[in-house]
């Protein structure tokens, strides 16, 4: 079970919470780069070693969320969330993931990665695809020098060919093309430094131009998120705050391990883990949205995935308007939930999402509001879904949580 608040991920019944960037729509064509990237960039670099990894990497990873361009504010059809989303704290999480073996983490790691954050999107039904990462690396010209160097990786290890994206002939871009089914697959990989930060972009079509056309307006946008990003400084980062908003003490812990979800989102961060992110971007602000706080496990022992978040609203009111439309995009959403109420408080709104095989565990999912905080607890623990202690008690920890001085 990954962060945000719903996105069944694979048969195994896991449900992945996707939060995406608040980003402006893009259209046309983009415009003609600046003479500085279209300048021959620096050839050698004099990297520093990323630091440790610490809570300050993981929380670094989830601001740059919101500096990573969402596919689908700049294509609406890119609108089913895929994998991999996630923040990224160690280059050699990159392959088998984002890069294929062998490809990217060796280059990552010589220049100085200190923590990213990756994003999908895709068409159901349709060549169309999209990932997005964004790296904060040791300096600009290590960013520049690891650019070219993975794109040559690309072209000598998966067979790529060279190619030029219009109005960014001075990024380091490669494609290739397969057979899928009978249709002709292209995948476009371009590498685009911005200061101290790398972005890659990956995208599949079943046309070279098209494909051109639409990396150039996802890298326009991505261009200016990360110009308006502020890295912060590598001495600095294991104390980058981690509850900038207060609200971990609002949120209940579940059993296991937290993963690398397990932290603050700001706005744009969080609508890369939202179920419809276009219309999620317009409800929180209009509630006046200040922040959430997420704790997100998975329990070895007894093969279980737990998530509770806490959301900050700015009054009552304006967190039952969130809930009733959160409740309304589920609905669509997820067409097989199953209501059931719980003893404590009938009125609390929860649901479960049967097994999706004999003998698999429930996904069980809840609602509560205290004040202008909103509450959501997720188990899937179990395998009969009239079995409710888990999840209920959760859900009474985290009203006694949300409602403390």
């Amino acid at each position: 079970m990954k962060v945000g608040r719903a996105v069944r991920a694979c048969a195994a019944a896991l449900i992945v919470i996707v939060l995406s960037g608040c980003t402006s729509v893009v259209t046309g064509q983009a415009s003609p780069a600046p003479l500085a990237e279209q300048a021959a960039g620096p050839t050698t670099a004099d990297p520093m070693p990323a630091p440790e990894v610490s809570d300050g990497t993981i929380a670094e990873a989830h601001r740059i969320a919101g500096a990573t361009v969402q596919p689908e504010f700049v294509f609406s059809e890119l609108d089913n969330s895929c994998l991999p989303t996630f923040p990224v704290v160690s280059p050699e999480n990159l392959e088998f993931t984002i890069f294929a073996e062998g490809t990217a983490a060796a280059t990552y790691k010589t220049y100085g990665f200190v923590a990213g954050w990756v994003s999908c999107r895709n068409e159901v039904d349709g060549p169309r695809s999209a990932i997005a990462f964004a790296a904060e690396m040791s300096d600009p010209d290590s960013a520049a020098v690891a650019a070219e160097e993975l794109a040559a990786d690309f072209v000598d290890m998966n067979g790529s060919e060279r190619v030029e994206v219009p109005g960014f002939e001075g990024l380091p871009a490669v494609s290739s093309t397969d057979v899928v089914n009978g249709e002709d697959k292209v995948t476009l990989e371009v590498l685009q430094p911005v200061g101290r930060m790398l972005a890659y972009l990956y995208y599949t079509d079943s046309q070279l131009d098209r494909a051109q056309e639409a990396v150039a307006e996802l890298l326009e946008e991505q261009r200016q998120l990360l110009g308006d990003f502020e890295p912060t400084p590598q001495a600095e980062i294991a104390d980058v705050e981690p509850d900038p908003y207060d609200l971990a003490g609002r949120t209940a812990a579940p059993p296991g391990e937290p993963d690398l979800f397990t932290g603050s989102f700001d706005l744009p961060g969080y609508l890369h883990l939202s179920i419809d992110p276009r219309v999620e971007a317009e409800l929180l602000p209009e509630n006046d949205f200040v922040g959430l706080y997420n704790r997100s496990s998975y329990d070895e022992a007894t093969n279980a995935n737990y998530q509770f978040q806490t959301y900050e609203l700015g009054s009552s009111a304006q967190a039952d308007a969130v809930l009733a439309e959160f409740t309304r995009i589920e609905q669509q959403e997820f067409t097989d939930r199953v209501i059931f109420t719980l003893p404590e408080d009938p009125t609390i709104p929860c649901y479960y999402i049967p097994a999706t095989q004999e003998g698999g565990q429930t996904y069980q999912r809840c609602y509560s509001r205290v004040g202008p905080y909103l509450g959501l607890t997720d188990v899937s623990a179990v395998t009969d879904p009239a079995d409710i202690a888990a999840v209920s008690g959760y859900v009474q920890e985290q009203i006694g949580l949300m409602g403390a001085p």
